[in-house]
C-alpha cells in the first residue's frame, strides 16, 4: 500500500493512534454513522432555509420590517414558506433518512434483509407522532422543527428503530408465512407486522406514562428543561459561560442550541439588550454586559466562532478538498449563518472538533466580558440583524473601534484553538483514508475470507463510504475520459538484455485519495458493470501509445494490455479490439491482450470463438498471473494463448525444490508448445540468473525497471538500445550463421 499513499511520520502516527482508533470506531458503529449521516442530510433543506433567513433579516442595522421595505410583503409570504418548509421539518427528514440508512446497513450484514426500510421509515415516523400527539397545533409543529424538535427526532429515530429491527429478528415477532400475495411486498409487511405492532405498542405505552406524570407536551417540558439548567444568568460571567457552554453541547448533537434555550433569550438576554439600548436614548450609560448582543460577538461567524475554524482550516490544512470546503463554507460565515460547517463536515457528533467547539466560544465570553468590565470597550448600545457580518457588528453594537479590536482578539484566539485540532484532524483523515484503500486492496485481490462479500460498494463503514465515492469519481472521469492513464513497465529479453515489449499499466491519481490501487480500480469497475467501457479506454490509450512510439521502438516492439472476463464476455469484444486497432493503424502482432486464469475457466464458447478470431488476424494472447489461480497445466495446451506469464508468488519462491520443480516444467511444456514465457517480479540478481538458467525468455520487475510515463519509458528504451547494441548485433550474426548449418544437416 506504500506505493498508493504517502507516508506520515511515526511520530504522528503515534500521537493520532487514540482519536484515530475512537473515530474508526465510531465510524463504524452502524447507528452512530446512520444517525451522523442523517443529520447531514438535512444540509441542502438547511442551506436553503439559512439563504432564505439571510434575505429576510439583511446585515443592516435592525429596522423592524426592513425588508419589506425592499421586497414587499409578498416576497415575506415566500420567505416564510421556505423557512417552514426547510427548519420547520428537519426532523422528520433526520427520522425518515436515520431508518432508511440504518436499515439498509443492518440488512447488509445479514444473510437476509431484516426488514424493508419503507417499513422501517413508516414505524419510526409512527412512532414519533405518537409520542408528540397534542391538541395545540403550534406545539405539533414546533416538535417537527430542527430549532426545537431535534432532540426528540433523535431519540425516537434512535429507539423506534432500534426496537423493531431487534424484534424483527426474533421469530416470535415474525409470522413465517409470506407467499399471501404474488407480491413480494405484501409478504414483507406480514412477515414482520408483530414486531411494527410491538414497536408502536411500546411508544404509545410511553406517551402514556408520559401523560400519567403530567408531562403533555414533550418538547416543550425538554425545553423548559433546559432553559432551568442555566438559571438566573444575573448578568455574570458564570451564567454567561453556563448558557454558552449548554448552547454548545446541544449543537454538538446537532440541536440548535440558541433556539432551545430561546426561555433564556427572551426573558434575561434581550431585555438586557434592549435596556441598554434605551439607557443610552435616554442619555444614560448602559448597565448589563450579559446580553443577546453580546453572544453574537462571542459567535464569530456562527456558534462555536467558526469563522475561526473556517480561516485555521484554509491556512493550516494541508488536504485540498478541505480548504476547498473552507471556502464554500466562508461566504455564509461571513454572515454568521455556519449550517455549512456544522452539518457539512460535520461538527455534528464529531469527536475531533468537540473540545474546540466548546471552548473558543468559552474563551471568546471571558475576554469580551472583561474587556467590557475593565472598560476597554463599551456594552452592547445599539440594535444590529444578526446577519451583520463579524467585526462590522463589534463597531456597529458597541458604537466604537475599541469593539472592533476586541473581538478581532477573539477571533484571533478561536482561528490558534482550532488550529491544531485542524492538524489533527488533517492526520487522522489521512491515517483513515489510507487505513480504508488498504482494506479496498485486500477486499479487491481476494485475501478475504470467503464469508465476506466481495463488492466493494456493500462495504459498511469508513471503507464503505470511501468505495462508493471513488466509484462516482471513476464513472465520472470515465465519461470524461480524462483523469485515468497508463504507466509501462519494461519487458526485458533473457538473452540480450534489450527491451523486447511493455506491459500498460492503469493508473489513476485521485484529488482526494492519492493513487488509487489498479485492483481496486477494477473491482469498482466490476461493481458498477462499466468494466467493458474501462477496458476499451485502456486499451484505446495503450494503442495511442504503441502509434507514437512507432520509430523510435523496434517493428516487432510488444505493448500488452490487460482484459477480464467480462470484457471478453461482450459480443462485440473482437470488433471493439479489431476497430482500435485500425483507428491508429497498428500491425495486429505489435498487440498482446493480457488474460486471467478465470478467463480461461469461463464455460462460454463465444470467448474462444472471440479469441480465434483476433489470433487470426495477428493479435497475440497471453497467460496472465499463471500459477496463483486454478489452472492447471493441460489448459496451457487447450487454450489459444502465446505467452505464458509467471506469477510473481511463484518468482518469490522459485529456490524451493518443490516450485522449482514446477516452474521448470511449466517452461519445459511452454518451449514444446512454442510459447513465450515472462516472468514478473524479479526485483534480484539471483532471481534473474536463476531465470535465465531454466529457459525463461522475459524478464518484468523493479531489477530492470518501475512502471514508467510513456516520455520516460522512451527514454529509458533508447538508453537501454544502445547499452546493449553490440551484444544484439552479435546474437543476430550468430542465427543467421548457424541456419544454414541447421539446413545442410537436415538435407544430408
Amino acid at each position: 500500500m506504500g506505493k498508493y499513499a504517502s507516508d506520515t511520520p511515526d511520530v504522528l502516527n503515534r500521537l493520532c493512534a487514540a482519536p484515530l482508533l475512537f473515530s474508526k470506531k465510531l465510524s463504524n458503529n452502524s447507528a452512530f454513522s446512520a444517525l451522523q449521516r442523517s443529520l447531514c442530510i438535512t444540509l441542502p433543506a438547511i442551506l436553503l432555509g439559512a439563504f432564505a433567513l439571510l434575505i429576510k433579516y439583511p446585515p443592516f442595522v435592525q429596522t423592524g420590517t426592513g425588508h419589506n421595505f425592499h421586497f414587499g410583503q409578498d416576497v415575506e409570504v415566500v420567505l416564510d414558506a421556505v423557512i417552514n418548509a426547510t427548519f420547520g421539518i428537519a426532523s422528520l427528514i433526520v427520522i425518515v433518512s436515520y431508518a432508511y440508512i440504518y436499515t439498509n446497513s443492518v440488512n447488509s450484514q445479514k444473510r437476509r434483509p431484516v426488514a424493508h426500510p419503507l417499513l422501517t421509515i413508516l414505524v419510526a415516523l409512527t412512532s414519533f407522532f405518537i409520542l408528540i400527539a397534542q391538541a395545540d397545533s403550534s406545539q405539533l409543529l414546533a416538535s417537527l422543527s430542527i430549532s426545537q424538535g431535534l432532540p426528540t427526532a433523535l431519540f425516537v429515530a434512535v429507539a423506534s428503530t432500534g426496537l423493531f429491527l431487534f424484534l424483527c429478528r426474533k421469530n416470535l415477532f415474525r409470522f413465517q408465512t409470506r407467499a399471501l400475495s404474488n407480491e413480494a411486498m405484501l409478504g414483507d409487511i406480514y412477515g414482520v407486522l408483530p414486531a411494527a405492532l410491538t414497536t408502536l405498542i411500546v411508544f404509545a405505552g410511553l406517551k402514556g406514562v408520559l401523560l400519567t406524570i403530567g408531562s403533555e407536551h414533550v418538547t416543550a417540558e425538554l425545553q423548559a428543561q433546559l432553559n432551568g439548567m442555566v438559571g438566573n444568568i444575573d448578568n455574570s460571567l458564570w451564567g454567561g459561560l453556563k448558557y454558552v457552554l449548554l448552547s454548545q453541547v446541544l449543537w454538538l448533537f446537532g440541536v440548535h442550541g440558541r433556539n432551545m434555550l430561546n426561555g433564556v433569550s427572551d426573558l434575561q438576554l434581550i431585555p438586557a439588550a434592549d435596556e441598554n439600548i434605551a439607557h443610552v436614548a435616554a442619555g444614560l450609560p448602559p448597565t448589563n454586559i450579559i446580553t443577546s448582543q453580546v453572544f453574537d460577538l462571542v459567535h464569530v461567524g456562527g456558534s462555536g466562532a467558526t469563522l475561526g475554524m473556517i480561516i485555521a482550516m484554509l491556512v493550516f490544512s494541508k488536504l485540498t478538498v478541505v480548504k476547498r470546503f473552507a471556502l464554500l463554507a466562508l461566504i455564509p460565515a461571513l454572515f454568521n449563518v455556519n449550517e455549512p460547517i456544522i452539518y457539512g463536515i460535520p461538527i455534528v457528533l464529531n469527536p475531533l472538533y468537540a473540545l474546540p467547539f466548546l471552548l473558543a466560544p468559552l474563551v471568546n465570553t471571558g475576554v469580551l466580558y472583561g474587556a467590557m468590565l475593565l472598560e476597554w470597550m463599551p456594552f452592547t448600545s445599539y440594535g444590529v440583524a444578526w446577519t451583520t457580518p463579524p467585526i462590522l457588528n463589534a463597531y456597529a453594537v458597541t458604537g466604537s473601534f475599541s469593539g472592533t479590536g476586541v473581538q478581532a482578539v477573539c477571533l484571533v484566539l478561536s482561528v490558534l484553538i482550532y488550529a491544531p485540532f485542524v492538524r489533527l484532524t488533517d492526520t487522522v483523515s489521512t491515517l483513515t483514508i489510507r487505513e480504508s484503500l488498504t482494506d479496498l486492496l485486500r477486499f479487491s485481490t481476494g485475501t478475504e475470507t470467503p464469508s465476506t462479500p466481495t463488492k466493494l460498494l456493500q462495504r459498511n463503514g469508513v471503507v464503505g463510504r470511501v468505495a462508493r465515492a471513488l466509484a462516482i469519481d471513476l464513472e465520472a472521469v470515465l465519461d470524461k475520459r480524462q483523469g485515468l492513464h497508463l504507466e509501462y513497465q519494461p519487458q526485458i529479453n533473457a538473452c540480450d538484455g534489450s527491451v523486447c515489449g511493455v506491459e500498460a499499466l492503469l493508473r489513476w491519481k485521485h484529488p482526494i485519495y492519492g493513487y488509487i490501487a489498479p485492483p481496486v480500480i477494477i473491482q469498482l469497475a466490476e461493481d458498477m458493470e462499466i468494466m467493458p467501457q474501462l477496458g476499451e479506454h485502456i486499451l484505446d490509450l495503450a494503442c495511442r501509445t504503441r502509434a507514437e512510439w512507432t520509430g523510435f521502438v523496434a517493428a516487432d516492439f510488444k505493448m500488452s494490455v490487460n482484459v477480464t472476463p467480462s470484457q471478453v464476455l461482450q459480443h462485440d469484444f473482437a470488433d471493439v479490439v479489431k476497430q482500435t486497432l485500425a483507428r491508429y493503424a497498428l500491425d495486429p502482432s505489435t498487440v498482446e491482450l493480457e488474460i486471467t486464469e478465470s478467463t480461461v475457466l469461463l464455460p462460454d464458447d463465444k470467448v474462444f470463438e472471440a479469441i480465434e478470431n483476433l489470433r487470426a488476424v495477428g493479435l497475440r494472447f497471453a497467460l496472465d498471473d499463471f500459477g496463483m489461480g486454478h489452472t492447471s497445466l493441460r489448459y496451457m495446451q487447450a487454450f489459444p494463448i502465446d505467452t505464458v506469464k509467471i506469477d510473481r508468488s511463484l518468482t518469490r519462491s522459485c529456490h524451493g525444490e518443490i516450485n522449482g520443480h514446477i516452474l521448470k516444467s511449466i517452461f519445459d511444456l511452454s518451449a514444446s508448445l512454442g510459447f513465450a514465457t515472462v516472468v514478473e517480479g524479479i526485483e534480484t540478481e539471483e532471481e534473474k540468473a536463476w531465470f535465465s538458467q531454466s529457459g525463461c525468455t522475459s524478464f518484468q520487475g523493479y531489477l530492470f525497471s518501475r512502471p514508467l510515463e510513456a516520455d520516460d519509458f522512451v527514454a529509458f528504451y533508447i538508453e537501454n538500445a544502445q547499452l546493449h547494441a553490440p551484444l544484439t548485433a552479435a546474437l543476430d550474426a550468430m542465427k543467421k550463421t548457424k541456419a544454414p548449418a541447421r539446413r545442410t544437416q537436415s538435407v544430408a
